[in-house]
C-alpha cells in the first residue's frame, strides 16, 4: 500500500499532542517499519522541514520514533520522494474543492498513484470525501486498524 501522511505524524512523534498520540504514532511506525507498505515525501518544505526536525528531537524517545519515520525515505524500496517534476501538469483549477493548503498532497497521491492519504483535517477528510475520487482515512480510524488486517 501506498501511503500520503500529512504533517500530523510530526506533532505526533514530536510529543506536540500529548503522550497517547505519541505512543499510538510509535505504535505505527514500528507496524510499517515491519510492513512492506510505501509512504511519500510530498513536495512541500514545510511538510519536509518536519521531517528533517524529526531526526532530531530533544527527547531520546521522541527523536528515536522520529527517527524510525523519517529512515524509511532512505530506503527506496519504502519510499516516494516526490520532487516538483515528478507532479503531473495538472489543468487549471482541477484541484479547486481541495483546501489550497493542502493540494500538494492530493497531487502527492496522484503522482504516486497512491492507496490511501491519511489526515487529521477535518475539512480535507469532507472535501476529498464529497469529491469522490481519492481515498482518505482520518488519523484515528486509520491507526485503529493498520496492520490488524482491518
Amino acid at each position: 500500500m501506498i501511503l500520503v501522511i500529512n504533517e500530523w505524524i510530526f506533532d505526533d512523534l514530536n510529543g506536540a499532542n500529548g503522550p497517547d498520540r505519541f505512543k499510538e504514532t510509535a505504535r505505527f511506525v514500528l507496524r510499517l517499519n515491519s510492513s512492506g507498505d510505501t509512504v511519500v515525501m510530498p513536495v512541500e518544505q514545510r511538510w519536509r522541514d518536519k521531517a528533517s526536525r524529526a531526526r532530531t528531537a530533544a527527547d531520546p524517545m521522541h527523536r528515536e520514533a522520529g527517527r524510525l519515520f523519517v529512515d524509511l525515505f532512505w530506503d527506496l524500496s519504502r519510499s516516494i520522494v516526490l520532487n516538483p517534476d515528478d507532479i503531473p501538469q495538472a489543468p487549471e483549477r482541477e484541484y479547486d474543492w481541495a483546501p489550497e493548503e493542502d493540494v500538494y498532497l492530493i497531487e502527492a497521491y496522484v503522482a504516486t498513484k497512491a492507496d490511501l492519504l491519511v489526515t487529521t483535517d477535518e475539512t480535507l477528510f469532507d472535501k476529498i470525501v464529497e469529491h469522490g475520487r481519492f481515498a482518505c482515512r482520518l488519523r484515528d480510524e486509520f491507526l485503529s486498524t493498520y496492520g490488524t488486517g482491518g
